[in-house]
């Protein structure tokens, strides 16, 4: 049993990441170029619509193959092209947890920030495309609130940041790994709140050192991310509600 470090879960995520960079780099590359071909496509009319809804499924397959390989790199397998054909059966269950998600991540998002705006009585009527000055006015009447309406986000992200995996790595349904997400997760919010910020740090490195740094600090943090998974549930533990089983030892 292993005890939650999110300094390792990094260290890992930059070793795997040396150790498979060549084909990591060649799917975060693959995805880069058709997403942003299907971006040059038309955008209005019924065409656009099928557009959009054909780059939402792209992204989706994406976070699903992604999730899955990294968790098979973190227990030792090597990467494989063949998981983004594998995952496409639970395709449309991994969409609606995705669309479950950003609802629950937006909702009270908007909620408190739709209440500060109307009690900061900030006006909408500012012409802010051709006022620059007019978007830091903005700010400062309900910069707070917006940093206020944030909390819920982070919070809840870092409660449901195993949803995915658990889904992927269990075969669980979409309630189930939520739920399974939150209840692991409850003994370790500090952990993995610090893990978020390293994951922030890690983001920023990357920043700096331009492209190549952008690639490398992405690579890391799927595996880095992997790897905390790894550290709460152990592999092979396959009913998706034994949330005991998680190995939630702080340490």
């Amino acid at each position: 049993m292993e005890s939650i470090s999110p300094i390792e879960a990094i260290k890992n995520g930059w070793s795997l990441t040396k150790s498979n960079f060549i084909v990591s780099l060649g799917l975060i590359l693959g995805y880069g170029v058709l997403s942003t071909l299907l971006g040059l496509l038309p955008a209005n009319g019924i065409v656009g619509g099928v557009c959009q809804l054909l780059s939402f499924v792209v992204s989706i397959v994406w976070s699903l193959g992604i999730t899955k390989l990294s968790i098979e790199v973190v227990d030792g397998e090597e990467p494989r092209f063949g998981v983004f054909s594998e995952v496409m059966p639970r395709l449309i269950h991994f969409a609606l947890m995705t669309i479950l998600m950003s609802i629950i991540l937006l909702v009270p998002f908007f909620v408190i920030f739709s209440i500060g705006v109307v009690t900061s009585g900030v006006s909408f009527t500012l012409d802010y495309s051709s006022n620059p000055m007019a978007i830091f006015e903005l700010l400062s009447d309900c910069g707070l609130w917006l940093l206020v309406a944030l909390i819920p986000v982070i919070y809840m992200s870092l409660r449901f940041i195993f949803a995915p995996y658990i889904f992927v790595d269990k075969e669980a349904g979409v309630m189930e790994s939520l739920r399974m997400s939150w209840s692991a997760t409850a003994p370790i919010q500090g952990k993995i709140f610090i893990f978020m910020l390293l994951s922030l740090v890690v983001a920023l490195v990357g920043f700096l050192c331009l492209i190549v740094g952008l690639f490398v600090s992405s690579i890391v943090m799927i595996y880095a991310q992997a790897t905390l998974y790894r550290q709460v549930f152990s592999r092979g533990i396959q009913d998706p509600l034994l949330v005991d089983n998680a190995n939630v030892v702080v340490g």
